[in-house]
């Protein structure tokens, strides 16, 4: 049955979704990595959820209205990925996709929590859209873009994200060469990448900031190879880069 998202105090939400998840880990196979997972997904959905109660409180005010549309996709998203986590093993939907809207879409919810970073766009609008489970490529890209927002909290001073996206040719992807790539970066000033975890930045439980789950970027790594693509790091003080590529041709598994 669907949850009503908005009508969810974020404690019960919580609650719920873990206990929905634990049981559909112990019936493929239980393990300390998705029971981690289950505690992590509950907890990143039941924090969104505050956040667009938080957008909700303050619709009537005229100056904020533009954010009815931001709230009104967040929830229908959310909607969406809960009744997709609640079952095992489910793989991608692939439709046409503009990888724009998703970007403006993460930018959006991430500007809302986070108002003191500047997200900057630089965007290849000559990308043509191609098949991708929006749902699950928006919640990867939403992971790395708040990973370098939390990175940034951090340090003083401008604080700033930059989304680019540009086209790559020539791209060798999972033992396939593609003519043409997506190429997607994000961008942060931050204090970069601890060199100690720095080769297992995607590894399950591994974390460079207190109190993380080292969850978000192996979940975003996981729904960037189901769509052939991958995603690599490369990070230095005051300057860190995640780059994902995406092939653009359309015979993909699951189109």
């Amino acid at each position: 049955m669907a949850l009503n998202l908005l009508r969810l105090k974020p404690g019960l939400f919580h609650r719920h979704v873990t206990g929905c998840l634990r049981g559909a880990c112990a019936l493929t196979g239980s393990c300390e990595v998705q029971q981690a997972a289950a505690d992590h997904a509950a907890h990143f959905l039941g924090a969104r959820i505050e956040q667009i109660q938080r957008l909700a409180a303050i619709l009537d005010r005229p100056p904020l209205i533009e954010y009815t549309q931001v709230i009104i996709g967040e929830a229908d998203r959310l909607q969406t990925l809960v009744d997709r986590l609640l079952t095992p093993h489910r793989l991608p939907k692939f439709r046409r996709t503009n990888i724009h809207e998703l970007l403006v879409r993460v930018g959006s919810v991430l500007q809302a929590e986070f108002p003191q970073i500047l997200i900057h766009s630089d965007f290849d609008i000559s990308l043509p859209e191609f098949e991708a489970d929006p749902e699950q490529l928006t919640q990867a890209l939403f992971n790395i873009v708040r990973n370098a927002a939390q990175a940034l909290q951090g340090i003083s001073g401008v604080r700033e994200i930059r989304l680019r996206t540009r086209v790559a040719r020539g791209i060798t992807l999972a033992k396939r060469r593609y003519r043409l790539a997506l190429a997607l970066s994000v961008e942060d000033n931050g204090p970069g990448v601890p060199e100690a975890i720095r080769d297992k930045i995607f590894f399950p439980l591994v974390s460079g900031r207190e109190g993380g789950s080292g969850l978000g970027l192996t979940i975003a790594q996981t729904f960037i190879v189901q769509h052939n693509g991958a995603i690599e790091c490369e990070s230095v003080p005051g300057h860190t880069v995640f780059t994902v590529l995406l092939p653009l041709e359309l015979n993909r598994p699951g189109a």
